[in-house]
């Protein structure tokens, strides 16, 4: 199912589409289940909306899943009509959200925390939704965040699907310390360590997935180049099938495992 969350500044749809299989109960979905995906929140970010629309396609469109999931493929359609990191209004939406809001970070964080409409859209559909998973898809630091302590063994059990092969470009980071480290007012700052919901008293296992920035498939690298988003936007305005034969098969393996996992019971849903 498809349906259109809200408008961006400049009116653009901002869409979910959502899968429920057909053993979810009539009461509703069972916690731990319902996983969140998420993509351009950067608007030049491309590569992750066609990721999720192609997971839309393999999923959601046959009804292969055995659980709950929604899916976010633009949240930023401004920036990705012009092609930019930011809203129409120049605002960075992953340093808008409210925890740990800086009104003097690095990238522009806007007036106020939840000053523009796609990051507002994202808290209330999340506020309202209740996922027990997030994963928001970005480029390129070939990583796999683990955001708050309670995101782990989320972290850990999508690690360990990949095989040795496909996280070859990825390094895991997992926070056992429990306190909020950089990226201040972004989305994994706020579901990693800001929420709660009030009906429960849990957080969301929330994964910040950063896209490899090459195509070749090996180790990622300790220490990645400063224009690593310079290389890969000119990979993937050169040769983006090249791009996407490299790691669809690595990211949609790795969605999989999150959709699939149980994080109240520790294991495969059913």
């Amino acid at each position: 199912m498809r349906k259109e969350l809200g408008r961006s500044v400049e009116g653009r749809p901002i869409e979910v589409h959502t899968y429920f299989p057909d053993r979810t109960p009539a009461g509703g979905i069972q916690s731990g289940e319902l996983t969140l995906l998420i993509g351009c929140t950067h608007g030049d970010e491309r590569a992750t909306a066609t990721l999720l629309e192609s997971f839309i396609r393999l999923h959601l469109e046959t009804g292969s899943l055995s659980s709950p999931v929604a899916v976010v493929p633009v949240l930023n359609p401004d920036g990705y009509a012009h092609d930019t990191r930011y809203n129409a209004r120049g605002v960075d939406l992953n340093r808008n959200f409210p925890h740990n809001w800086a009104p003097h970070s690095e990238e522009p964080p806007g007036p106020r925390p939840l000053s523009e409409p796609e990051s507002r859209i994202l808290h209330d559909y999340i506020l309202s939704l209740k996922p027990a998973k997030v994963v928001s898809l970005h480029w390129a630091l070939a990583e796999i965040d683990a955001d708050g302590p309670q995101s782990s063994p989320l972290a850990r059990h999508v690690w360990d699907s990949l095989g040795e092969s496909r996280r070859a470009p990825y390094r895991l980071r997992m926070d056992h310390v429990g306190h909020a480290p950089g990226t201040p007012g972004s989305l994994g700052q706020w579901c990693g360590y800001g929420l709660r919901y009030p009906s429960t008293g849990t957080r969301p296992a929330m994964i910040t997935l950063e896209l490899p920035w090459l195509a070749d498939g090996g180790p990622r690298p300790e220490a990645i180049p400063d224009d690593h988003l310079d290389t890969l936007r000119t990979l993937w305005d050169a040769r983006p099938a090249e791009y996407l034969g490299a790691v669809e098969p690595g990211v949609h393996r790795l969605l999989e495992a999150a959709c699939g996992f149980d994080l109240f019971s520790g294991g495969r849903i059913r």
